[in-house]
């Protein structure tokens, strides 16, 4: 988690040397902090934002990248040249099926309240998280926003060394033989591939919850043993 001052930090330093600023939400954005998008927590305003996956809730396939009114201004060109404009070319262009789920699945969030239940189940996860990290020494933090939580698998909490990967699989593996299915970071950092990832359906519950970590505490007893 960047520490509250960090977006803050990188926007004024956009500012200061006129440098447009693009946040990624395609995992974290529509909902799955408990606001719209991640960067709403820290009170900045980017210049770009690209987001798909929970645009539709997977239920169609859809991407966005949107601008400020001032960037859109800048990709136009000489009014009179009806060429001079900027001009990108999608094969499914046109395609009414995707804004149409999106359309929906925005509305379905608003009107079941689903932020704030997002907020709530993740202080929820992030607390059951914390009663393991007080019961398996193995569990070195704890850390999310929402229903975006990780579960970090240390050696030794004092070094913060991670535990070999395979024993991070085997948790994976374990959760999922209860029918409960977690991930975990992948292999971008060798070495370092140790944190348990936990991103639920914003419409969980409070029993889904408990099932999941009480899966994971399960599964760290079964293979830190």
């Amino acid at each position: 988690m960047p520490p509250e001052s960090y977006w803050p930090r990188v926007r004024e330093i956009c500012e200061t040397y006129d440098v447009l600023l693009h946040i990624d939400e395609v995992v974290c954005g529509v909902g799955r902090t408990g606001a719209w998008f991640g960067y709403q927590h820290y009170g900045i305003t980017p210049d770009f934002v690209t987001m798909a996956k929970g645009v539709a809730s997977g239920y169609a396939a859809i991407s966005c990248t949107v601008t400020t009114e001032a960037v859109f201004e800048m990709f136009k060109g000489d009014p009179s040249d009806p060429l001079d404009h900027f001009r990108d070319i999608s094969t499914f262009g046109g395609c009414t099926s995707g804004p149409a789920a999106a359309l929906e699945n925005m509305a379905i969030i608003e009107e079941e309240g689903l932020l704030d239940n997002t907020t709530r189940m993740g202080d929820r996860m992030l607390s059951n998280l914390a009663d393991l990290m007080d019961k398996h020494k193995v569990i070195g933090e704890v850390r999310g926003k929402g229903l975006f939580c990780g579960a970090e698998l240390v050696a030794d909490r004092t070094s913060k060394e991670p535990v070999e990967e395979k024993l991070a699989q085997a948790v994976v593996a374990s959760c999922n033989r209860q029918g409960v299915i977690i991930g975990m970071t992948n292999r971008s950092l060798p070495g370092f591939n140790n944190t348990l990832c936990f991103a639920p359906a914003l419409i969980a519950t409070e029993d889904d919850i408990d099932r999941i970590t009480g899966a994971v505490d399960v599964a760290l007893a079964e293979v830190f043993a």
